[in-house]
């Protein structure tokens, strides 16, 4: 082999070794990118303050770790000594007495952080609740008139559902989302 293709080799063989340093050096530096992704989760749950026969202050909070639209039923009900539901209903002004929060009917509002009563028997929140964030207050007060052998009973139940994408919402309740704002379902109550 001649000098000049030793020359050549030399020279090629250089070139090689620092194309591989170079490429080493680069992807080293770099370093690696790793994405993790983690399921959101909507955990609501009623705040509440009791004091006697007394239930007030009623808010919903979101224990989950994604942004969620939340919604309550309230049950009010009559229950004997034994904790059986009883089959006569309590009636509004004679049995109890109850104080709602800025609800409204859906057919009157579009208006955003507001309790919204829709005909489908739920109480919406009409924004997004933040993780650990919560509601304003469904009901600021409801007290029992007392009856004989039988206790009032008020029970608030809560869904979640995460607020997005609206479609979630849409699905599962029936509901829209205009400019950021839950529309309940079937209108009005």
């Amino acid at each position: 082999m001649g000098k000049r293709k030793q020359i050549v080799a030399l020279l090629a063989g250089v070139l090689l070794l620092a194309g591989v340093a170079g490429t080493f050096a680069w992807l080293s530096v770099t370093g690696v990118l790793v994405n993790e992704f983690g399921f959101g989760s909507v955990a609501p749950s009623v705040d509440e303050k009791l004091n006697g026969n007394v239930k007030s202050d009623v808010t919903i909070t979101n224990k989950g770790s994604a942004p969620a639209y939340l919604r309550a039923a309230v049950d009010i009900y009559w229950q004997d000594q034994d904790g059986a539901r009883l089959w006569d209903e309590p009636v509004e002004g004679t049995d109890y007495a109850i104080v709602w929060g800025n609800v409204s009917n859906a057919s009157t509002t579009g208006s955003a952080s507001s309790w919204v009563r829709s005909a489908d028997g739920f109480y919406y929140w009409t924004s997004p609740v933040a993780p650990l964030d919560k509601t304003g207050v469904l009901i600021k007060g409801v007290s029992e008139k007392k009856a004989d052998g039988k206790n009032l009973v008020v029970d608030i139940s809560t869904q979640a559902i995460q607020s997005t994408p609206d479609d979630a919402v849409t699905e599962a309740w029936n509901c829209t989302v205009k400019d950021g704002v839950l529309v309940p379902p079937h209108g009005g109550a």
